[in-house]
């Protein structure tokens, strides 16, 4: 019984120690007790999912609680948990960000500035109808341009493969300088020559100055 017990006792305190950590320490209960709502409405959200991280100036400050589809505009309706306190003017701006190349998107906020061209900006304090900016993401659009241009880059990948032959077969200056250990001699003959030449420029430059200087006297 004794055995037992103690047994029960370890598997609660390791229960305890394990709740502790994830509950307490990563602070969703302080930050749901904390929290205050967001809505930004966007034209698209490719990529954007539930639970995506809000980020302001960087700084990680909430997350993505929800995805709606407007019937009447077909706008997208974005709710945001926010956690963070800051405060947001009219010359803010608000986007869908890749987070990597490897993919992940996130809400990106700038909330813009107090004085912006000398001019007092307005505090924004109703957070229930914002303004976003959806940009694409870069690897399907690098996909879409790859596709719409594909006759072009599959010729530039053509050429570049015969340009690579002719020059590993000798043809041209550059594939005879690269494959031909003639021709490197012979620049090597020409470097030589013009160190020589310049060597002896060198030597030459004390009498050339003297005779400028007798002829300047004359």
């Amino acid at each position: 019984m004794k055995k037992e017990i103690a047994v029960g006792l370890l598997v609660f305190i390791a229960m305890g120690i394990l709740g502790y950590y994830t509950i307490i320490m990563s602070g969703d209960i302080l930050e749901r007790r904390d929290s205050y709502w967001m809505t930004v409405y966007f034209s698209s959200v490719e990529g954007l999912s539930t639970k995506a991280k809000v980020k302001i100036n960087g700084v990680v400050g909430g997350g993505v609680d929800s995805i709606e589809l407007n019937e009447e505009d077909n706008t997208v309706k974005v709710n945001l948990r926010m956690t963070r306190k800051f405060r947001l003017y009219k010359n803010y701006r608000i986007s869908i960000r890749s987070e990597s190349a490897l993919g992940g998107r996130y809400i990106s906020i700038e909330p813009g500035e107090r004085i912006a061209g000398n001019k007092l900006v307005e505090e924004i304090v109703d957070y229930s109808s914002l303004e976003g900016q959806a940009f694409g993401d870069p690897l399907a659009l690098l996909s879409e341009l790859i596709a719409d241009n594909r006759d072009n880059v599959y010729n530039t990948i053509k050429n570049i493969r015969d340009i690579s032959e002719k020059i590993n077969s000798g043809q041209g200056t550059l594939g005879k300088l690269i494959n031909e250990g003639k021709v490197h001699d012979n620049t090597d003959g020409l470097i030589k020559e013009l160190r020589d030449a310049i060597e002896d420029t060198r030597e030459q430059a004390p009498v050339t100055s003297f005779i400028r200087a007798a002829l300047t006297a004359f």
